[in-house]
């Protein structure tokens, strides 16, 4: 078809805005944003932060000091509203009107751990570390007036015998210093209840005398942030107000839980009382043991297992030290059949 010069222009006009509309349109620099200047200028709020974030921040009750640059003024976290009137009071001595700065009431800020950090004192549901391998420690206890905490006799060199492991909170990378020594891990026996070709005994457990040097609290165990959530995040502390010195035999469907270093804070029901268990792999026979159904990963072994008294006071019933492999179940050793084998010990605060 013949066009003429007009009509050939115009046709070009109309083909290179169709093609323009087609095209993402480029990118546009965001209009500059004016800074409000309440009380002067950007340098003059940065020499008032300099001169009220130390004032302020040695207040009670505050939280935090910040120069807001965008919108050039000042920002104060306090924890209450009664911190206030104290932070008003402050920034009026230094001069600091008040179109120039915010007071906000604002959460207070904790340091936040988990159950893989160091701890001192040491307390139980944390890491420890032997030789190639991660445990959980169980419980800190008092053993013939020493110091010493439990764990699992498989998170030792040997299982059962004692020829003195080492232990590390929460590695010998983070921290060289041996916290504990393995000081009793009575030997596996044959015979009698135990099946044939088969080595039992009634607990999973295993003593570590602690080292002068390192601190630790009776009594306290770590605790997350909530039950069944799997954080490992430290948000409290259990207090062993009791001990169950006498149960073997747990009633089913009573609530239990244990705290360690891979799940964190399970929370189940028992399923099963004083189940002989054979270890997968092994030959080894768990006499007399406990299910619940709850989570658990590789790494919990060792995990004080108690029940909840009230609010975060707890009765400690024994240690876990296995679980099914779909990780919905866990077994643990009761307490009683712990001291049976390795001595009286007190765990209570």
């Amino acid at each position: 078809m013949n066009l003429t010069p007009t009509v050939r222009r115009i046709a070009v006009l109309a083909l290179a805005a169709l093609l323009a509309a087609c095209q993402d349109a480029p990118p546009v620099a965001p209009p500059a944003q004016t800074a409000v200047a309440p009380g002067g200028g950007q340098d003059r709020v940065a020499g008032w932060f300099q001169q009220a974030s130390p004032a302020v921040l040695a207040l009670g009750g505050t939280v935090f000091a910040d120069h807001d640059e965008v919108a050039n003024r000042l920002v104060f976290g306090v924890e209450h509203a009664a911190a206030i009137p104290g932070v008003e009071r402050a920034l009026a001595r230094l001069g600091i009107p008040s179109s120039a700065y915010t007071v906000q009431v604002t959460a207070p800020i904790h340091q936040v751990a988990t159950l893989r950090d160091r701890f001192r004192p040491t307390r139980g549901g944390t890491q420890i570390h032997f030789s190639q391998y991660l445990c959980t420690m169980g419980f800190n206890v008092t053993f013939n007036g020493g110091r010493s905490f439990i764990t699992n006799s498989h998170c030792t060199k040997t299982q059962g015998g004692t020829e003195g492991t080492k232990y590390y909170q929460p590695t010998s990378f983070v921290d060289p210093t041996v916290i504990a020594t393995e000081a009793a891990d009575r030997q596996y026996f044959q015979g009698g209840a135990c099946p044939q070709g088969r080595k039992c005994r009634y607990s999973d457990a295993a003593r570590a005398a602690y080292s002068s040097s390192v601190s630790s609290t009776r009594g306290a165990i770590a605790k997350t942030t909530g039950a069944n959530n799997k954080s490992l995040t430290v948000g409290g502390t259990f207090t062993v107000t009791a001990q169950d010195n006498t149960t073997t035999r747990f009633s089913i469907g009573t609530t239990v839980n244990k705290v360690g270093r891979t799940t964190g804070w399970s929370q189940g029901k028992v399923t099963n009382t004083c189940v002989n268990t054979n270890v997968s792999g092994t030959n080894i026979t768990q006499l007399c043991q406990t299910f619940v159904s709850a989570g658990v990963g590789a790494g919990d072994s060792g995990s004080p297992v108690f029940r909840v008294t009230s609010g975060d006071n707890v009765t400690l019933v024994g240690i876990l030290w296995g679980g099914s492999s779909d990780g919905k179940l866990f077994v643990f050793s009761p307490l009683k059949q712990i001291q049976q084998e390795l001595g009286a010990v007190t765990a209570t605060k």
